[in-house]
């Protein structure tokens, strides 16, 4: 198990907080531009999640095709489903490019997306949003849980560690977890601005790469362990 920190992870952290702590200290200074240039739609915040989800996404897949014929299917096959999940979530933050090819919405978007938008997280579904209710507190007590039970649990029972190794499930180091809560607190209880989501999206997008490209458990994704 490697709990020590890498270079790479050390530089990738400090973009972390440097960006994140600058980024609220402007929402604080200068709101106007915080909202309106910084987390706005196609605006650097954005990108830089869409990025960082990407990446997460290629680090999976990678993984699949070097550790083809050394994994069980079920090893592989629950790697391929997560780079899957975060390509979506890449492709759902730029509305699948909608805006940059400049193309139009269905009329099932147009009326039921809050955006008018071709993409899911922003769909309203009686009168609620479900970037809300699933990508929103769905995804927050899914985290809190990962990070507060199955990682602790992890380093402790046996039958729990070979269930999730068996499911390709990277467990975050200690420095990550330290870092996932300190995103939640700062942007979901100390931040007071509108637009606190998509920096909390941004950061959030950062440290899922280090967790899956940097996990506690690395040794289970290295080809050259077999």
């Amino acid at each position: 198990m490697q709990t020590d920190i890498s270079l790479p992870e050390k530089v990738i952290l400090a973009f972390i907080i440097i960006a994140t702590l600058g980024s609220m200290a402007i929402s604080y200074i200068d709101h106007e531009f915080f909202a309106s240039t910084l987390t706005t739609e196609d605006g650097l915040i954005e990108w830089l999640t869409v990025v960082a989800l990407a990446a997460t996404s290629l680090v999976c897949l990678y993984r699949v095709i070097t550790l083809h014929g050394k994994k069980p299917m079920l090893f592989l096959s629950m790697t391929f489903l997560l780079g899957l999940i975060f390509m979506f979530g890449a492709g759902e933050e730029i509305s699948w490019g909608q805006r940059i090819f400049n193309t139009k919405s269905s009329e099932f978007f147009q009326q039921h997306n809050a955006q008018g938008e071709t993409n899911l997280h922003n769909l309203v579904v009686g009168g609620k949003k479900i970037n809300k209710i699933i990508f929103g507190i769905g995804l927050h007590l899914v985290l809190l849980i990962y990070l507060l039970a199955l990682v602790p649990l992890y380093k402790r029972k046996t039958g729990l560690k070979q269930f999730m190794d068996r499911f390709a499930v990277p467990i975050a180091k200690p420095y990550q977890v330290i870092a996932y809560l300190a995103v939640i607190v700062l942007t979901q209880i100390i931040m007071t601005s509108s637009r606190r989501g998509e920096l909390a999206e941004f950061a959030g997008s950062f440290l899922f790469f280090l967790n899956i490209a940097f996990p506690y458990n690395s040794q289970l994704f290295d080809s050259r362990g077999d």
